[in-house]
């Protein structure tokens, strides 16, 4: 089968006097040897799969290619190549090559999802993203909404079910193994989850950390609209002057602008006021020193944690599928199969795949 449908043909068998196995010369040519489908198909059906159901994908490939694929077949098919992208990413030299000589800053993301198994239930799918991004322009607090980073010359993830002492254990050796030894040269953007800087502060020690704007961000909304109710317009105003503070000052913004929000000569609204900035301080507290924005767009780096939390839902998007239960061990290999094809590993693996 191949990507312009079904193609019969024959081939010289050819087998020697010796007694050893014969072989169809001719298959390696032709790009099916071993198999009954072309490299071709097999690579449009992981890449459809690495988004679809299986049974779109059969149907897909159907409709755009005139390939005949049940859905069965496609998970067969898909499965394998996972389990091969699997191994393929522990052993990818060509991957480490390149990213050695990216030109940018390493950018360290990591981020957790959820899978739906049929053994033990739902479980926690970490993923880690290690990318290279030159600098962009210089940008201003005044106008970091017009920011426009150039994309990442390298993009490398993986993604393991896993306790986040047991995830934390391969970062070191995968960014050894990319080139990166020295964990001052390393930038590690992430949200506010405490397992996430639990681990990095163990870890990656030494590195450049940034708690990620936007969810800072989302905190000082919840704040302003714990206090001045949902969709007013008081809640709007204080939430700008509230991510002004923060985008230009970090820490300190946040101490002011709770003192802000306290200055009301009412003491009963004061009080009322001070469980929601309380709990404010209490989270930003634990990040006071990731919190170097302005410095961040100065260089014109990065101040988000988009690159994770894009592959995090990419995942989620194809694991979480309505009514979607996995048997364990197949969950890596999909997982695999999503960060391979979304990330630089994609040519490279079927460059090498028989």
């Amino acid at each position: 089968m191949s990507a312009v449908g079904e193609v019969r043909f024959k081939r010289r068998y050819w087998k020697c006097m010796c007694g050893s196995d014969g072989s169809y010369a001719a298959d390696a040519l032709l790009g099916v040897e071993g198999e009954r489908y072309t490299k071709t198909v097999q690579k449009h059906c992981c890449r459809l799969a690495a988004d679809l159901s299986f049974a779109a994908s059969s149907e897909y490939m159907h409709e755009m290619l005139g390939v005949d694929l049940c859905a069965e077949t496609t998970r067969t098919m898909v499965e394998g190549h996972g389990k091969k992208m699997a191994r393929f990413q522990a052993d990818d030299t060509t991957s480490e090559k390149a990213f050695q000589e990216a030109a940018g800053e390493v950018e360290f993301t990591t981020d957790a999802g959820k899978v739906n198994t049929r053994e033990e239930g739902w479980k926690d799918l970490k993923i880690a993203v290690i990318s290279k991004r030159e600098a962009g322009e210089p940008c201003t607090p005044d106008t970091w909404k017009k920011q426009r980073l150039p994309a990442a010359t390298m993009v490398l993830a993986f993604a393991l079910i896993a306790t986040a002492p047991v995830f934390r254990q391969s970062w070191r050796s995968r960014l050894s193994r990319l080139g990166v030894t020295c964990m001052a040269n390393v930038h590690v953007l992430a949200d506010g989850a405490s397992w996430i800087w639990k681990a990095v502060q163990r870890v990656l020690t030494g590195c450049m950390q940034t708690l990620d704007f936007y969810h800072g961000c989302e905190h000082l909304s919840k704040c302003a609209e714990r206090i001045f109710g949902e969709n007013t317009s008081e809640t709007r105003a204080a939430y700008e002057q509230g991510r002004s503070l923060l985008i230009r000052q970090g820490w300190t913004g946040v101490c002011q602008w709770v003192s802000e929000l306290l200055a009301v000569a009412d003491e009963s609204e004061r009080e009322r006021r001070r469980p929601a900035t309380e709990r404010l301080i209490r989270y930003f507290a634990k990040h006071a020193n990731r919190l170097n924005y302005a410095e961040r767009l100065k260089a014109g780096q990065a101040i988000g944690s988009g690159q994770v939390e894009g592959e995090a839902k990419t995942l989620g998007l194809r694991l979480k599928r309505r009514g979607a239960r996995w048997n364990k061990r197949n969950v890596q290999p999909m997982a695999s199969l999503v960060c391979v094809r979304h990330t630089s590993q994609w040519e490279p693996y079927w460059n090498l795949a028989a």
